[in-house]
């Protein structure tokens, strides 16, 4: 694990951001003593299982109100 300085991170932000960002975890130091890790945040996508179940519910959803009828706010909301 590599060193950078609290200096070297205020000033190169985007820099040390994108190594993070690749990869890399660094230690940030104030007076020569580590004060933080950074590392990189793992996915937050949905796996194939959870998008399809994410579909399926959108899709069982039905209009109860007559296709003719103007659509009002009430209509969104079970009574």
């Amino acid at each position: 694990m590599k060193a950078v300085t609290s200096r070297e991170v205020i000033h190169n932000f985007s820099a040390i951001a994108a190594r993070v960002a690749a990869g890399e975890e660094l230690t940030v130091t104030r007076y020569g003593k580590p004060v933080l890790k950074l590392v990189q945040l793992p996915s937050t996508e949905p796996s194939a299982a959870d998008q399809a179940a994410r579909i399926r519910k959108a899709l069982s959803f039905r209009m109860t109100a007559p296709y003719g009828k103007t659509f009002e706010r009430s209509d969104a909301y079970q009574e």
